[in-house]
C-alpha cells in the first residue's frame, strides 16, 4: 500500500490553488505517496464580524488548521504564510516553503475617479493598518489626481468576493496581494474559470499599479506558500524538506524575525520584505511603531562570495563621482519623437529616467508606463502620467513581473538615449548623450560608480588605468555588462542607488 499524507487547508480557490502546488511538488520529489486534499472553513472564514486588524485576529485563517494537524500522524497544513503568527507555538512549525511568487500588492482604482481634476477623498477598501499607513503616506506622490484625504473600509472574503464588493461598491480602489492574482490566473482548476475572467476585467476597465517593495513592503511572508507540520511528526517533516525553497524560507524568517521585534502580527503598520538580488539580499522596511517611531529603510543588507578590499584612509577626493555636477558626464540634448510615441499601441512604455518625457508625449490607453525606479514614476505622475509600476532600481529585468497579468505578450518600447548598448529591442532615442567631461584627477581616484555602460566604456576609452581599481553601479544590465568587463569580481559591486553607494563610501 502507498505511503498516504492528506493535505490539509482552506476551502477558498487561491488556499486551493496553493495546496495543490504544494501536493504536485511532493509527489515529484516522491513519487510513491498519495495525496489525498481536505477543505475546511477557518473561524476567520466563518464569523465575517471579526476584526482582522486587531491585535486579537491572530490566527483567526491557521489556528483551526493547526490544531488540526498537531493531533495526527499523516496531515500536513498549508497556509498562506503571511497569515501564520509571528511567535511560533510548540507543537507545529512552517517546516518549508515553495519558491515565492511577487511578493508586491497592487492598486485597482475606477477610471471614474480621473473624471475630476482634485477630489475631496480617494475611498479605499483595506482592512490591513500596514496597507493603510504606507497607502496615506505614499499615494499623492504615484497617481495624477490631486485629493484632500484617503478613506478606508474595512474589507473581508476571498479574492473574487473582494473584487466584486469593489466593481459594485462605491468605493474607488481596492488593495489586493499580487501574488494571488497571479496564481489564480494562471490555474487550470475549472472552478476558477469565472473569477480569472473577472480579474481579467478588472486589469482591464479599472487603473491598476503595482506597488513598489522600496515604499510599500509587505506583510512578513506576502507571496510565501507556508507548509506547517506537527514537530512530532519526524517523517512527514523529512518528506516536506525535500520540496523547500531554501532562499524563500530564509528570507521570510528574516522578514518574521525583524516584525517580531516590533510586535508581530497583522495589526502593526510596519511592512518588511526581504528579497535576493545579484547574490545580494535587500531589505525594505516601512512604517510607524506603536511609539510612533517612523521606520523607513531600504537597501542591501547581506553580499554573498565578496571580499571588497577598499582604501582604509578613503577621502571624499578618492571617489567618482564625489557630488551631483561630477554625475552629470553627458550633455543631454532632448530629441522630440513624439510622433512615433503617439501611436504606439498594446505596449510597455519603459521610462529610463524622467527626461526622456521632456516632450510630453501622449501615449494611448491601451499602453501600460513603467518606470526604472521611484523617481521617475514620481516625476511623470507629476506630467499627468498613469504609471503601473517600477523596476524600483532593480534592473529592466523586472518588467518581466507584468507578464504574470496577461495571457498575451506585451512588446516593451524603451525610451532611452541614442546609441544605447543596452540589449533590449525596440528602443527609441529620445536624447542624445554629448561632449562627456571628466575631472581632471579622474585617473587618481580609487572608487568609482557608473550611471550606465556607455558612461564606463567612454572612460576607460580615455583613462585605461581606472579598469583595474574599485567599480560599482545600479542592480541590472549595467552591472551584467561590467561584471564581463571587469575580470575581478570583488572589484565590481551593486548598489541600489548612487545615493546608496555614497553613504557606504563615506560609512
Amino acid at each position: 500500500m502507498k505511503d498516504r499524507i492528506k493535505i490539509v487547508s482552506r476551502s477558498s480557490i487561491l488556499a486551493k490553488i496553493q495546496a495543490r502546488f504544494v501536493g504536485e511538488q511532493i509527489l515529484k520529489k516522491n513519487p510513491t505517496i498519495k495525496i489525498d486534499y481536505k477543505w475546511v472553513k477557518t473561524t476567520g472564514d466563518l464569523d465575517q464580524k471579526l476584526d482582522i486588524s486587531s491585535g486579537l485576529s491572530v490566527g483567526i485563517f491557521t489556528g483551526d488548521i493547526s490544531q488540526r494537524i498537531i493531533n495526527s500522524d499523516n496531515e500536513i497544513a498549508i497556509h498562506s504564510w503571511k497569515d501564520f503568527p509571528i511567535a511560533d507555538n510548540d507543537k507545529s512549525k512552517i517546516y518549508a516553503t515553495l519558491e515565492r511568487a511577487d511578493m508586491r500588492d497592487m492598486l485597482f482604482l475606477k477610471k471614474s475617479i480621473t473624471k475630476l481634476k482634485e477630489l475631496d477623498a480617494i475611498n479605499i477598501m483595506t482592512s490591513s493598518p500596514r496597507r493603510r499607513y504606507a497607502i496615506e503616506q505614499n499615494l499623492k506622490h504615484l497617481i495624477p489626481i490631486k485629493f484632500n484625504q484617503i478613506r478606508f473600509q474595512d474589507l473581508r472574503g476571498n479574492i473574487d468576493t473582494r473584487l466584486k464588493k469593489f466593481i459594485d461598491g462605491k468605493t474607488d480602489g481596492i488593495v489586493i496581494a499580487k501574488a494571488a492574482i497571479d496564481r489564480i490566473l494562471h490555474t487550470e482548476l475549472p472552478e476558477a474559470t469565472n473569477i480569472k475572467k473577472f480579474i481579467s476585467d478588472c486589469l482591464a476597465k479599472n487603473h491598476w499599479v503595482i506597488l513598489p517593495l522600496s515604499s510599500f513592503p509587505t506583510a512578513p511572508g506576502q507571496g510565501a506558500i507556508g507548509i506547517e507540520v506537527a514537530n512530532k511528526n519526524k517523517r512527514i517533516i523529512d518528506i516536506v524538506k525535500t520540496i523547500n525553497h531554501k532562499k524563500t524560507y530564509e528570507n521570510v524568517n528574516k522578514e518574521r524575525t525583524v516584525m517580531s521585534q516590533y510586535g508581530g502580527g497583522c495589526s502593526q503598520k510596519i511592512g518588511v520584505s526581504v528579497w535576493n538580488k545579484n547574490n545580494t539580499m535587500i531589505q525594505s522596511i516601512f512604517g510607524i511603531t506603536e511609539q510612533n517611531e517612523k521606520l523607513v529603510s531600504f537597501g542591501i543588507i547581506k553580499r554573498v562570495g565578496k571580499k571588497i578590499f577598499r582604501k582604509k584612509d578613503l577621502k571624499e577626493n578618492d571617489i567618482f563621482p564625489k557630488n551631483s555636477s561630477e554625475q552629470n558626464i553627458f550633455e543631454r540634448v532632448a530629441v522630440n519623437k513624439n510622433k512615433i510615441l503617439n501611436k504606439i499601441e498594446n505596449s510597455i512604455i519603459y521610462i529610463t529616467r524622467k527626461n526622456v518625457l521632456k516632450h510630453k508625449p501622449i501615449f494611448k490607453n491601451t499602453c501600460i508606463l513603467w518606470t526604472s525606479g521611484l523617481k521617475s514614476w514620481q516625476a511623470a505622475a507629476k506630467l499627468g502620467y498613469w504609471v503601473h509600476g517600477t523596476s524600483d532600481s532593480m534592473g529592466e529585468s523586472e518588467i518581466n513581473s507584468i507578464s504574470t497579468l496577461f495571457r498575451y505578450k506585451i512588446p516593451t518600447i524603451k525610451l532611452t538615449f541614442l546609441n544605447d548598448q543596452n540589449d533590449m529591442p525596440n528602443e527609441i532615442d529620445v536624447y542624445e548623450l554629448k561632449n562627456p567631461t571628466f575631472p581632471e584627477d579622474i585617473e587618481n581616484r580609487s572608487e568609482y560608480f557608473w550611471m550606465s555602460t556607455l558612461a564606463f566604456d567612454t572612460a576607460i576609452k580615455k583613462y585605461p588605468k581606472i579598469q583595474d581599481k574599485q567599480h560599482a553601479c545600479g542592480m541590472g544590465n549595467t552591472y551584467n555588462k561590467l561584471k564581463k568587463i571587469i575580470n575581478d569580481n570583488n572589484k565590481i559591486e551593486c548598489y541600489i542607488s548612487y545615493e546608496s553607494w555614497l553613504k557606504s563610501i563615506r560609512e
